[in-house]
């Protein structure tokens, strides 16, 4: 039959094989993927009809989903005559339950009137059990009663599967007899109606987050831990049993649910790799800040969650504050006092901000007389005041394209404040920033960030904590930086740079960039396609530090045994220069493999040469 096949395709290659057989591995998780509180319910999946007789089961189908006004999925093994069908019911509504029932009892007729089985891979359990006498008939499921009674009289093994006589046994112990009482409204965070219920429902378990093969990045601390109670599944299970009474009101204030909920890093990987689609990550967030609400927040938290102010002290007395941070008495004071590991190098300080350095030089600089785009650079917390030469280059390169750029007034996105659940830090450095953003993405300005925690921020969590037409036009105007420039060179505007570097690179994806499906790649597409320069992608997951997570002494084995996969990959290879768009992730690089890291933008500043103006450096 196989020349008969209109598009078919020979697999040998290893890479994809596995990507096929992911497919069909994550294809029930994926069903639960879109958002809403009818979900994809296995209770007439495992039927199997002759597969001469499969047409007429499909159509007999058909009419039934017509008839119930219902969704319903299909796929399975057609030549074996099996399709796992699976209906999108609300089992949180009564009439969906007698629904269910209803749609079961014509589904099985259809399938005996075909001479198949209710059951034909995955056995009967107690969802088909009250339909076993109707298709085996008396004579037949009495001698299973008698076996079961032979070996089994007392009832004890799994008691009420495949023998029992309860017309209703498939429509009890339900999840959904646990309706969700209890929300995170209070928490500050914004969320849309039911958004948590929807979210804690949508987890199928199917267990992807427990993955440990190296092309997978989720989940990172399991994978450093090995412990359930680490996954994102386990996450989604506990705050769903709190949220419907299954678990004691007091559990969540206790010290240990803090520190179960202390085992997500903010990664974000789940939102991408979750076959369900299921965002943990802000979950965790709203749960921490209910949390915090309640009990209010660690000292390490409270001085972490302002590092804006930190890193605005430790700026305005550059080069002293360098010297300082590198004595080992006065890290091990910080230790004592924030909780920042000693161990941690803490990056060096340029003087002052480069907003006000930044602003200067620009207008300083002759206008484009044709700009070809106009963008509005946000700085963030380590452009501002760790690297300027970052914010130079980003310039660099918008004027060596004929992109006016302009720097409106800003603060840093908050997320430390926003992960340690500091709602109200959060909340008023983000209407800050929102106030000018929002009016230079109405004038024709695109919002570009070299940080991707800021471009992630900016287009995704925006909206949990500022709830106005400002922040939605700054979502939907913002981009991360190599993304931004990958498109202009697909549109054919990118000019060809100066110079021919012959240096090689390896490249580190930041969790927050490869959570950006639209950003991924983009560095490795443009340094290679406009600039000739090759580019080795590590593919080695999370670096472990995480902002400041890993920074904190309580973390910092965590930390390290997350970078393992990390440093295996840097170790392997001979390449000493790195690249990478994340500053907390080039600080974990180079604190475990003494590597240089490199923004990419600074390797594109390189190749196109330096601009007519001074920078005043």
């Amino acid at each position: 039959m196989g020349n008969l096949a209109t598009n078919r395709t020979i697999v040998f290659d290893e890479q994809t094989q596995r990507r096929i057989w992911k497919a069909r591995k994550d294809a029930v998780p994926l069903l639960d993927r879109r958002k809403g509180r009818q979900r994809p319910l296995p209770f007439i999946e495992d039927v199997s009809v002759e597969n001469t007789k499969l047409a007429e089961y499909i159509e007999g189908l058909r009419k039934i989903g017509k008839k119930y006004y219902l969704e319903m999925s299909y796929y399975g093994h057609a030549g074996d005559g099996e399709l796992h069908i699976r209906p999108y019911l609300d089992l949180g509504e009564q009439g969906d339950i007698e629904k269910m029932t209803r749609l079961a009892n014509e589904v099985f007729a259809l399938a005996w009137s075909l001479g198949g089985t209710v059951s034909g891979e995955h056995g009967v359990g107690l969802v088909r059990a009250a339909f076993l006498r109707q298709q085996y008939g008396d004579e037949f499921y009495n001698i299973l009663c008698a076996v079961k009674k032979i070996f089994d009289p007392t009832d004890l093994l799994n008691p009420g599967k495949i023998i029992n006589n309860n017309p209703n046994v498939m429509v009890e112990n339900l999840r959904a007899d646990h309706p969700t009482t209890k929300t995170l409204a209070e928490s500050g965070v914004i969320l849309e109606n039911d958004e948590i219920s929807l979210e804690l429902g949508q987890c199928s378990g199917c267990g992807v987050c427990r993955s440990k093969e190296r092309q997978s990045r989720m989940c990172p601390v399991f994978r450093a831990m090995g412990d359930e109670l680490a996954s994102s599944r386990a996450k989604m299970n506990v705050l769903r049993f709190w949220s419907s009474g299954q678990i004691k009101e007091e559990y969540f204030d206790s010290p240990e649910f803090r520190q179960f909920l202390d085992l997500c890093v903010n990664c974000k990987a789940c939102s991408v790799e979750c076959p369900s689609g299921v965002d943990v990550s802000k979950i965790v967030a709203a749960a921490r800040a209910e949390y915090a609400r309640r009990n209010g927040l660690r000292l390490t938290e409270r001085l972490l969650g302002h590092n804006r102010k930190i890193s605005m002290l430790a700026s305005t007395f550059a080069p002293i504050s360098n010297f300082l941070m590198r004595l080992p008495v006065f890290r091990r004071y910080l230790e004592n006092f924030t909780g920042i590991d000693s161990r941690r190098i803490l990056p060096k300080f340029d003087f002052g901000s480069f907003m006000f350095t930044g602003r200067n030089y620009l207008a300083s600089c002759r206008p484009s007389e044709m700009p070809i785009d106009k963008v509005a650079y946000f700085l963030d917390t380590y452009v501002n005041y760790n690297d300027h030469e970052l914010g130079f280059a980003v310039i660099d390169v918008m004027r060596h394209n004929a992109i006016e750029v302009i720097i409106p007034k800003q603060r840093p996105v908050p997320l430390p404040a926003i992960v340690y659940g500091n709602v109200k830090a959060a909340k008023k450095d983000l209407a800050y920033s929102v106030k000018y953003l929002a009016d230079a993405a109405r004038d024709g300005y695109k919002i570009i960030c070299s940080e991707p925690s800021a471009a992630l921020c900016l287009k995704h969590e925006l909206r949990h904590y500022v709830d106005s037409p400002d922040a939605a036009v700054v979502s939907e105007n913002t981009y991360e930086l190599m993304e931004y420039l990958r498109e202009l060179l697909r549109q054919g505007k990118l000019n060809k740079p100066k110079r021919t570097l012959l240096q090689e690179y390896v490249y580190h994806t930041p969790c927050h960039l490869f959570a950006m499906a639209g950003a991924y790649g983009a560095t490795i597409e443009v340094l290679q396609k406009l600039c000739n320069i090759p580019v080795f992608d590590l593919k080695a997951g999370c670096c472990g530090l995480a902002g400041t997570f890993g920074m904190q002494k309580k973390n910092y084995e965590l930390s390290e045994q997350i970078a393992k996969s990390l440093k295996d990959a840097l170790d392997a290879t001979s390449s000493q220069s790195v690249l990478t768009e994340c500053a907390a992730c080039g600080m974990q690089i180079e604190h475990i493999s003494g590597k240089s890291v490199t923004h990419p933008i600074k390797v594109l500043a390189k190749a196109y040469g330096p601009v007519r103006e001074n920078h005043g450096r």
